[in-house]
Order: C-alpha cells, then structure tokens, then sequence
C-alpha cells in the first residue's frame, strides 16, 4: 500500500546521522516536509553535534510552518493574524484599494494599543466577553473615533482567522457598538474669523505676541487660512495646489445671457505623511476630492499677491534645505495653526478642520445652494443616497464663490 501524503504544513520523522565523508563532529539531520504549494521537499540541516543538527532542522520547520503562507490555525496567536492580514494589506495598498495613511494608522493602533494589550492570546481565546472586557477598558484613554479604529483593525484581523477556518466566526460582529455622544459642529463666527485674521496681520505692542505674529506670517498662516475659509479644502489640499492648480483670470461660465470668467482652483491632489517614506502628493481622500473650487474675490486678492516660482511650484511651499521648493507637511501646519490660536487670545479648540466646517457653515446659512452643489465645493463623497446615486457630480457652482464674497464683506 502507497505511504499516505503528509499533510500540508506538518513533517515525516527527523533523522540524524553522522555526515559522511565530513569532518569530525559533523552531523546532519534530515526530514520529509509537505509546503504550502503541495510539494514534499526534503530539509537537511547540519551541525557540530547531534542535538545542534536536530535543533537547527526544528527551527527550519518552525519557520516554515509560521509561513504567512501556511494556515492559521486555533492555538496560533491573534499576532501570527496580523502577519498575515498586514501582507493583505500591503497589497491593498499597492493596489490602490486602500490609502497610505489608512495603512499607517491601522499599523499605529496596532503597535501602539492592540499587540502590547492581545497580541499573545490564542485564536481559540478571542472571545466575544474578552473582547468586550478589552474595548471597556478604552474610553479614558481613547475618544469615540480612535476606538471605532481599533475595533475596525481587530475585525479585519479576525476575519482573516475566519477565512482560514481557525475560528468559526467573528466575535467583533456580536460587540454593542461604540457610540459617540452628541457633538455640535463648531465653526468660526464672523468676528472670530475677522479677529484672527486681523491679529495674524497685525503688530502687538507686546514683544511675545509680536513675534507670534511675525512667526505667523513667515508660515504662511494668514494667506493658508484664508484660501481655506474661502475655498473649504482639506489642510492637506491646501498645501497639494500648484499655481498650474490656478486660473485667477477665470474660466467662462455661462449664466443666463451672459458669459463672465469665474477664477477656479482645481483639487487634484493631497499632501500626506507616509510613514517611513516623508511627504507625498496623492490623487485626493475619494474620487470626489477630484473637483474645481470657484474662488471669492478675497482669495483671488491674496494669491495675486503671492510669488509665483514656476507652475509645479506648490502656492505655498516650504524652502527646501538645498534651495528649491518643498511641499509643507501638514502636520507642521496643523501646529502652526494651534500656537497662533493660542497666542490670539482663542480659548477653544480652532484646528484647520474648523476653517473647513466654517466654509460649509458659511455656504449652508446662505440658503442659496442646495445639499449636491455644497457636497460638490467640499468634496464630501456622500449627502444621500439619491444625490450619490442619480445625480451628476463634478460641476462648477460659482455662487459658491458670491456666497463666500458676501459673508467676507458683512465681516
């Protein structure tokens, strides 16, 4: 009868002999080992005595078996997991399918908060009350979101447990979820918005708050913060536009029986910080970051005034060490913005997402464009399932920029 085929992943029996012809003291230990491919291959390792050869032929097979192309099996640890779903997602990531920054984070909150914390538990011991008692033991030290992003990286890790059979389902999918308690947006008033601007420009008599200001200004902060206001971007599209981005002379644009040049930015890109790699440029958070910005006459008036280095040139670029230009990191930026509130007098947290929810508080008081038209100047990819799915996206709204040049003159 024909000798039955080992198992994928396991070995026939290890023997050990003297190496013949070799040296004194050489051995050699030698098995038969079914891969992950199907194929039985023969390992041989050697070493100076007999346990030192049988030592060295084990950790071969140890290392095979812990293959991210082997199985996973029940006593396999929620860490040997995440071997694996973090090649899946370096594939996704290669793929387009998910973003670089999504990866980074998902890699944060886990070397930060899930290994040190469940790393070591047994598949077979992820159990929903586990689970439970681990995400109750969050809310002092994380908000809502970073919980709902641990939870969703645990997930993702167990559902590749799950596709490999070595839990029979997802305890994550039987949790409560993770709710967040009422939050009002908040945005910039008209005379928060006129006051910081006017302090950024502004020279104090107090020699420290004087140069809070200077150093505002050598940031860019008052031109940053007003084509931000005035266009709703992302901090990180801010700082992605190129004055080939630009068309301060306008574009024409039919209305009614006239035709006037409404001056446009287009979105085309995203400054991110990818861990490992520095500053790049990408195509945009969704497809409908992809989009054209009418500019109000006060963000048109600022950027005139600006330097213009060449059209690839970022409108507001950091010196680069060996002259040239660079992209600004956003998360500079970000602290720019915090020491300036700060030193304004501004005792709430003004971060650059508030420049961005003070746009779309600024277009959604007017009264004068409806939910798709704001959706399309913010790029948000959904406001309903009807405007997502029966209505055209990626127009130009120019009341988007009146809207925007009426509020800037009641201020």
């Amino acid at each position: 009868m024909a000798r039955p085929p080992l198992s994928m992943g396991t070995h026939g029996s290890i023997r050990v002999a003297r190496r013949a012809g070799g040296a004194t003291g050489s051995y050699v230990a030698k098995c038969r080992f079914r891969d992950y491919d199907g194929v039985t291959r023969l390992l041989e390792r050697s070493g100076s005595t007999k346990a030192a050869a049988s030592r060295a032929i084990q950790d071969e097979i140890r290392s095979r078996i812990g293959s991210t192309s082997g199985p996973l099996r029940p006593e396999h640890t929620f860490e040997r997991a995440t071997e694996i779903w973090l090649t899946k997602l370096d594939a996704q990531v290669r793929d387009g399918a998910r973003a670089v920054t999504t990866a980074d984070t998902y890699r944060q909150r886990l070397r930060a908060v899930i290994l040190p914390a469940i790393g070591q538990w047994r598949l077979y011991e992820c159990t929903v009350p586990r689970f439970d008692a681990f995400f109750n033991s969050l809310p002092a030290r994380h908000s809502p979101e970073s919980r709902k992003t641990i939870r969703t990286v645990v997930s993702l890790v167990l559902r590749v447990a799950v596709q490999h059979e070595a839990m029979a389902d997802n305890p994550i999918r039987h949790l409560d979820p993770i709710e967040r308690g009422p939050r009002r947006p908040r945005a910039l008033t008209t005379m928060e918005r006129r006051h910081f601007l006017d302090w950024m420009a502004g020279t104090s008599e107090d020699d420290e708050e004087a140069r809070a200001q200077v150093r505002a200004r050598r940031r860019d902060l008052p031109d940053i913060v007003t084509f931000m206001i005035g266009t709703g971007v992302r901090m990180g599209e801010a700082l992605g536009v190129r004055w080939c981005d630009v068309d301060l002379e306008g574009v024409p644009v039919v209305e009614g029986d006239t035709l006037r040049a409404v001056p446009i930015v287009a979105i085309t890109g995203n400054i991110v910080r990818h861990r490992g790699k520095g500053l790049h440029r990408h195509d945009g958070k969704t497809d409908t970051s992809l989009r054209i910005v009418p500019l109000p006459q006060f963000v048109v008036a600022a950027l005139r005034a600006r330097d213009i280095y060449g059209p690839e040139v970022p409108v507001f670029p950091a010196s680069a060490a060996k002259g040239g230009f660079n992209w600004k990191d956003p998360n500079n930026v970000v602290g720019y913005v915090r020491e300036a509130r700060k030193a304004a007098g501004m005792d709430w947290a003004v971060t650059s997402h508030t420049f961005r929810k003070t746009a779309a508080t600024i277009w959604h008081d007017s009264g004068l464009l409806t939910d798709r038209q704001k959706a399309d100047l913010t790029g948000h990819a959904k406001i309903s399932t009807l405007t997502d799915i029966y209505v055209a996206r990626g127009e130009l709204h120019p009341a988007g920029a009146a809207v925007m040049d009426a509020a800037w003159m009641d201020s």
